[in-house]
């Protein structure tokens, strides 16, 4: 039988964590979560269900599992996010992995949860993500992009039958100060790879947007939840195209009063 760690990345989620280790215990034979600074009572609940706590200051999404990843003892490794949590089914098909697993990554259907949901509907569109897999075979890598498992050449993927349930949702107002928070990476990615956006887009994004997220995406199946969610969701993609240009603007200013204050008069 296999061993398997699991890893998770926090930052304040006293509201979310118990319940992700709890399901998360069952399968693992140890936790390791890197924390950015929590201030709350994160720890302290990491501590109860016997997960190894560590800290590593924030640089990006991606760097931080990486980090997170080399941590873990084992060679087989579950990503798991902290308001993420394993389903009765899926924790007894992991169970049955553990003891013959037949491929070295295994992807996995990921579901938005609600406030009132037991599990997530039927006809919503769900993540499927590569979330357990053998670190010989592939693995979490540290870059400027978002966090995704990359896979080695030869790597031989399976799909999960069972899903992860979502519970991102806490309040719009969280929910809101995390786009807001996660846009600003965005940018910064952005100017740091050189990448650049057409001003149309900020005609064109929040409609384009709002149609991929509620007809294309299936948000239009959560009810008053997925319009909700699909508006704000349109909201921050142009507030990325909005903050781009805002930096494009101000360093301009910045460049051009610069050169005006070195001018010499004569």
């Amino acid at each position: 039988m296999i061993k398997l760690s699991a890893y998770i990345v926090t930052l304040n989620e006293q509201e979310r964590l118990g319940r992700t280790l709890a399901a998360l215990q069952q399968v693992a034979d140890e936790i390791v979560i890197v924390d950015s600074g929590s201030t709350d009572k994160t720890k302290e609940i990491a501590q109860k269900y016997n997960a190894r706590f560590l800290f590593h200051k924030w640089k990006n999404i991606s760097s931080q599992k990486h980090f997170a990843q080399e941590q873990c003892q084992n060679t087989w490794v579950l990503s798991l996010d902290s308001d993420e949590v394993l389903s009765p089914a899926l924790i007894e098909e992991i169970k049955k992995i553990k003891e013959h697993p037949t491929a070295d990554a295994y992807r996995v259907r990921i579901g938005d949860m609600y406030p009132g949901y037991k599990k997530p509907r039927k006809w919503i569109r769900k993540y499927n993500l590569v979330r357990l897999y053998n670190r010989q075979k592939a693995t979490m890598p540290d870059d400027l992009t978002h966090d995704r498992v990359v896979l080695f050449d030869g790597c031989r993927v399976e799909p999960l039958k069972n899903e992860i349930y979502h519970y991102s949702y806490l309040s719009l107002s969280k929910t809101w100060y995390k786009y807001n928070m996660y846009t600003d990476e965005l940018v910064r990615t952005a100017i740091a790879t050189g990448k650049s956006y057409s001003k149309i887009r900020l005609i064109t994004e929040f409609p384009y947007q709002f149609i991929r997220y509620y007809f294309i995406r299936r948000y239009v199946f959560n009810g008053s939840w997925g319009l909700v969610m699909a508006i704000t969701l349109a909201y921050f993609r142009f507030l990325k195209i909005a903050k781009f240009f805002e930096y494009k603007m101000l360093n301009a200013e910045k460049t051009v009063s610069s050169s005006n204050s070195n001018d010499t008069v004569l």
